[in-house]
């Protein structure tokens, strides 16, 4: 269903009596409307039973110079330089060009991958860094800017990890791929559980466990074996909500506006002073409880090897049967 992220917040400012229908919203009711509801989202981020479906990320194991001390222990996140308190930097664009020219305070962790934000936007979405040189004070992006902004232009960069995805809550499952073979990973090992292997940096073709500790900005992935080849990973993690503006259009399953509705209409009653009437608290559980229950999972079935359950040996009838039955 798509639902424009105006709608929601309109709705929802209106059954808190903050407006009348047809009049304009002001833009600070926007901003503490949209602010509310951003902060909301990453709250359901962290609740299984809130997000919707999974993610699959894929990439080739790291090798060599990614391992700590012989151990596979790798950074797993990819954060915008300011979100770790670290400025951007300026430069010259040029449309049709893919070259950064003039580059201002170069900074000393950008890497080849990282991507690229600008304040002018005409960097397309997407663009990465495929070459820098410090001393020429120019950035080769991997496609050319849209037009040609007014002087130098601010640009922010993201600062890729071993693996330069964004940083996951959790990760539900996962393997490794090799000839087209899927050879199982277990990601949901516990850290007390991982602590008792006793040589960590024992090598191997690829893992076969692991521990992820969300640590933040960057999550750390732990694996057992060490893998000796970069065969391909397969990970699921939980998708996150990402912050939204007041123009964005989100598409969600069935359900899901009408939740984000009502529970942002609880949350701004709470800023406005408005008081949470029983109506109000029975839609916003009612709506949201529907999203859990629809998220939710069977129990897994424990699954154990034939001859463990039914051997024959300890068992005399198989004279009669012929161990065939």
């Amino acid at each position: 269903m798509t639902t424009l992220v105006s709608e929601i917040c309109t709705d929802a400012l209106l059954r808190v009596n903050t407006y009348e229908p047809g009049e304009s919203i002001d833009t600070n009711s926007q901003t503490q409307a949209l602010r509310a509801l951003n902060d909301m989202l990453d709250s359901w981020s962290t609740d299984h039973l809130s997000v919707v479906g999974s993610k699959e990320l894929i990439f080739n194991w790291p090798t060599g110079s990614a391992l700590t001390n012989g151990i596979a222990k790798y950074t797993f996140g990819n954060p915008l330089c300011t979100d770790i308190g670290e400025p951007g930097f300026s430069g010259v664009l040029t449309s049709g060009s893919p070259t950064i020219a003039t580059v201002t305070n170069m900074p000393a962790d950008i890497a080849v991958g990282a991507t690229l934000y600008d304040q002018a936007n005409v960097i397309p979405s997407g663009t990465t860094v495929t070459a820098f040189d410090a001393v020429a004070q120019t950035v080769t992006m991997s496609a050319n800017a849209s037009a040609t902004p007014s002087g130098a232009d601010t640009i922010t960069y993201t600062i890729p990890g071993d693996i330069p995805y964004q940083r996951p809550l959790r990760i539900t499952n996962g393997f490794t791929r090799i000839n087209n073979l899927d050879f199982t990973l277990e990601v949901t090992m516990s850290r007390d559980r991982f602590t008792e292997i006793l040589y960590k940096a024992q090598p191997g073709p690829w893992p076969v466990c692991a521990w992820y500790n969300p640590e933040y900005p960057y999550g750390i992935l732990n694996v057992y074996m060490v893998p000796s080849m970069q065969a391909e990973a397969h990970l699921f993690v939980d998708n996150i909500f990402t912050n939204m503006a007041w123009t964005d259009t989100m598409i969600l399953p069935q359900g899901y506006a009408r939740a984000l509705k009502w529970c942002l209409t609880e949350e701004l009653c709470a800023q406005y002073g408005f008081p949470i009437t029983d109506a109000i608290k029975k839609k916003a559980n009612e709506s949201y409880n529907m999203i859990k229950a629809l998220n939710a999972q069977p129990p897994v079935v424990s699954k154990y090897d034939r001859e463990l359950v039914r051997g024959n040996r300890p068992d005399g009838g198989w004279i009669i049967n012929g161990g065939y039955r």
